[in-house]
């Protein structure tokens, strides 16, 4: 359990609450999380949180929008380090399965909000899936990715990429014991025998 907020400057106890509810669901899980046990451990009234989130279900989405916030955070992250299209797009997916695994219950509540899970999953000219496809593109303009329909390619990717993710969330017999460095591992290999299947070296 982590330490509760005894302090925090004034004005901020929105912040304060949202973190403190954030790390809840991450270390203890969905479950773990009322409006009671969030002012205890964050060290404020009962009364407080209310102030700020008219109940659980708005604190939860409030949760979830952080969480794909960190996830989009480290997606841009693991792609700024890389030197081309083609590392950048395996490293996108990396990132995305070792979320999953390092997060399994904000992962899970990112992906059960609708107003969260579009961004991830839904619409077809999300900013995310376009740059997805920016960067097949920009691959194949460079001769690293063959003239395949770059939709169907970022479509085949995000199968491959969120159905892992996915499993390791749900506990797969196969995957349930799976360390952040194992699921690095399993998500390399994998987009590379995706590669493999599309004709990439």
């Amino acid at each position: 359990m982590s330490e509760p907020a005894r302090s925090y400057h004034h004005g901020h106890l929105r912040e304060t609450l949202l973190e403190t509810a954030f790390g809840l669901v991450d270390t203890q899980g969905v479950e773990a999380i009322s409006m009671r046990a969030l002012a205890r451990e964050a060290g404020v009234s009962s009364a407080a949180p209310f102030r700020h989130f008219a109940d659980k279900q708005r604190l939860l989405d409030a949760v979830a929008e952080k969480a794909a916030a960190e996830l989009e955070r480290q997606l841009d992250e693991a792609s700024a380090e890389c030197s081309d299209a083609l590392t950048q797009f395996r490293a996108m997916s990396v990132a995305y399965v070792r979320f999953a695994a390092e997060h399994p219950a904000l992962f899970d509540l990112m992906h059960s909000t609708d107003s969260v899970a579009a961004p991830f999953l839904g619409t077809v000219k999300d900013e995310r899936r376009l740059k997805l496809i920016a960067l097949i593109i920009e691959g194949q303009n460079a001769g690293l990715i063959p003239e395949a329909d770059p939709e169907l390619i970022a479509l085949t990717s995000e199968a491959l990429t969120h159905g892992l993710a996915r499993m390791i969330v749900d506990r797969h017999p196969r995957l349930r014991t799976l360390s952040s460095q194992e699921a690095r591992q399993l998500a390399l290999a994998a987009t590379h025998l995706l590669q493999s299947g599309i004709g990439l070296s």
